[in-house]
């Protein structure tokens, strides 16, 4: 015979059924975030990663910061709200790494807020971007413009822009990509971002350096097609595309990106990127991460 809970269980679980259904990360306050970047110091030799949102990330070696394509602003469209404000950043970046114009991931009132918070950090982006970084305030000598290919050090790190192709590549002899991702490295690890980008010939040749060699790539997955391309959302990777990148690159953990801050106009499931990935190769790490999750990779895993 089923034994009956007691009053007490049966309180007990309705109240826990009455829990708001939310994250860890949801329960924090902007203020809360930011300190845990500030002040939590990765073990030696492994990255700190903190996703928020779209291709919103940050990027923590030992004490220095990198936040990449950071999107903080209040917008209506956005799935759930931004982690912190810019003004919260105060002294937990060191460099503001920008992958394209677009505003959701070069965002003026985030940059803007940042760089008065943060007045060491240094911005790093296209040279199609510093006439928009310029607008949004931030002095000429803090703007970075390297071409792809070109090291750049910043710090401990050093860093290096590979062309992308947002549908298409963009480039000039006189401005170089408008579109790019970025490779880190520093402590023995390197660490890719892909930013917005489909796969190209000119892309896949500028990573075939750094096969088998980066120990962490984050990837759009969000895709693409006609209909959205008529409502001038520009599209990225498939997420087959992805995991095909992936598979070749073989990085030591791959984390799929872009997929879910602006629910049911530019999403993706990310249990798709998962399950092609495991069908194809299920000895190749992946992590999804949650909004506002904290994440250790450690080279040479």
């Amino acid at each position: 015979m089923p034994r009956m809970p007691t009053p007490a269980e049966a309180h007990a679980a309705a109240a826990f059924t009455a829990l708001p259904r939310q994250g860890r990360a949801a329960r924090r306050t902007g203020a809360d975030f930011v300190s845990e970047v500030r002040d939590f110091v990765p073990p030696p030799g492994t990255l700190a990663v903190w996703y928020m949102g779209q291709e919103s990330v940050i990027w923590k070696a030992g004490r220095s910061a990198i936040w990449i394509d950071p999107y903080l602003s209040p917008n209506a469209a956005r799935r759930y709200p931004p982690f912190c404000a810019p003004a919260d950043v105060a002294a937990a970046a060191d460099a503001i790494l920008i992958t394209h114009e677009h505003s959701d991931h070069l965002d003026p009132f985030t940059c803007a807020g940042i760089a008065e918070a943060s007045p060491r950090a240094v911005f790093v982006a296209p040279p199609v971007c510093a006439p928009m970084l310029a607008r949004a305030g931030i002095a000429a000598d803090r703007i970075r413009t390297p071409r792809t290919g070109e090291p750049l050090d910043i710090g401990d790190w050093r860093v290096t822009a590979v062309p992308g192709a947002h549908e298409e590549v963009d480039f000039t002899p006189e401005r170089g990509h408008r579109f790019t991702g970025y490779i880190a490295e520093t402590g023995g690890g390197a660490y890719y971002h892909a930013g917005d980008t489909v796969a190209c010939d000119e892309l896949l040749a500028a990573l075939l350096p750094y096969v088998g060699r980066l120990d962490l790539a984050m990837l759009p997955i969000n895709g693409r097609d006609y209909f959205r391309r008529r409502s001038d959302i520009i599209g990225n990777f498939t997420f087959r595309e992805a995991a095909e990148v992936a598979l070749r690159l073989a990085p030591g953990l791959t984390v799929p990106l872009h997929y879910d801050l602006f629910h049911q106009v530019n999403d993706e499931r990310p249990s798709h990127f998962v399950d092609y990935i495991y069908d194809k190769a299920p000895y190749l790490p992946i992590a999804v991460m949650a909004p506002g999750q904290r994440l250790l990779v450690a080279p040479g895993r």
